[in-house]
């Protein structure tokens, strides 16, 4: 397989995980208004956290699509 329908392949994975990603980061928001006077405090908590860890991952993900879109347009 040439090296740009590589690239492409793995662009378009990235992309399937980063939507992944966003559905479950929107769901844990959504679930967490939810519950909110419901659940104790540290399920809420963790949930926090799981909800920063996931903004962190998206935007480290969506850095490096940038960077492999760049590489295509180098080829």
């Amino acid at each position: 397989m040439p090296k740009i329908d590589e690239v492409k392949e793995f662009i378009g994975f990235l992309k399937a995980i980063f939507i992944l990603m966003l559905v479950i980061d929107t769901s844990l928001i959504a679930w967490m208004f939810k519950n909110f006077e419901n659940e104790s405090l540290t399920r809420l908590y963790i949930v926090s956290f799981m909800v920063f860890i996931l903004c962190l991952a998206i935007g480290i993900l969506f850095s490096k699509i940038l960077e492999e879109i760049k590489k295509l347009k180098d080829l």
